[in-house]
């Protein structure tokens, strides 16, 4: 495992990486405010099928400076990754993307079609109509700073609440272990504020959306440009009591890329990586190899 500060311009973004640095590569991005943890069982997967693995954190999550709003929209965020992929030497790659992330692969694999040459998708942001209704509170100048200072861990509650589906909100043990892996860290927290205010709604969408249910994602939703994806390998995983980014919107990436493969399951949520680490897997494995069909008989 190597570990790698990368500059970009006032940035700094960490990239951890295992293996032999030839391709093929995989790029992982991990979801808003989180880490390689929270992505850890699909990490161990990939490194089994791929030569290259390189976990990119986003600038603020992990080394500071935190992001400010004018440097955080999805654009600038898809050109962080790209520009580090340059500086990797990674021409192709694999790029896979949880919540956050997922969102950020969508917009890398439209503005940087060259790079990318596969999609994994976990529960992935930018393409439906809303989130989760409190991300309409975060986007409110003086409530969102207050919601989204700097603090203390979440805790268990807000983790068997949001995050968990019912199959494993009563595990006591894992649902300690997310909590665990939150952050108390200010340059994160002001990251996913910036974030947050950096794609919201305009003002009057905001004014007009605010007693009306939904339009959280309107901001930054791809719309019609996903049909520019057709055809690119993508493989959807979702849970289907995901509570933060809702579970129809896969139906989206049906439509606009019906080669797409798309997969829903019962009883887990938003953490789906790690709460049915298995189930995922069997479909990454299989993806992957169709992708790279040597490297599995390989292996």
């Amino acid at each position: 495992m190597r570990i790698r500060i990368l500059e970009n311009g006032r940035y700094r973004l960490r990239v951890t990486t295992w293996g032999s640095g030839a391709p093929p590569h995989a790029i992982v991005m991990p979801g808003m405010s989180a880490d390689g943890r929270a992505l850890a069982p699909q990490i161990r997967a990939l490194r089994r099928q791929v030569s290259t693995v390189h976990v990119i954190d986003l600038p603020g999550f992990v080394v500071g400076p935190a992001l400010a709003p004018r440097d955080a929209s999805f654009t600038h965020l898809a050109g962080y990754i790209a520009a580090a992929a340059d500086q990797l030497g990674v021409k192709r790659a694999l790029v896979l993307g949880h919540s956050l992330g997922g969102g950020v692969a969508l917009y890398l694999a439209l503005e940087r079609p060259d790079l990318v040459e596969s999609l994994v998708l976990l529960a992935p942001a930018a393409l439906g109509r809303s989130l989760h209704w409190i991300y309409k509170l975060y986007c409110l100048p003086l409530i969102g700073r207050a919601l989204m200072r700097p603090r203390a861990r979440m805790g268990k509650p807000f983790v068997k609440r949001f995050l968990v589906g019912s199959r494993r909100r009563e595990d006591q043990h894992f649902v300690g272990m997310l909590v665990r892996h939150g952050s108390d860290e200010p340059n994160r927290a002001l990251s996913a504020r910036a974030i947050c205010w950096a794609n919201q709604p305009s003002p009057l969408q905001k004014a007009l959306l605010l007693l009306i249910p939904g339009g959280e994602q309107i901001g930054f939703a791809l719309g019609d440009r996903l049909k520019k994806l057709a055809g690119l390998p993508t493989l959807v995983l979702w849970g289907s009591e995901d509570r933060v980014i809702c579970v129809s919107d896969a139906a989206k990436i049906r439509l606009a890329n019906p080669q797409a493969q798309v997969y829903i399951v019962r009883g887990f949520g938003h953490m789906l990586p790690l709460e049915a680490p298995t189930w995922t897997n069997e479909r990454l494995v299989a993806f992957v190899g169709s992708i790279y069909p040597r490297l599995r008989r390989a292996a």
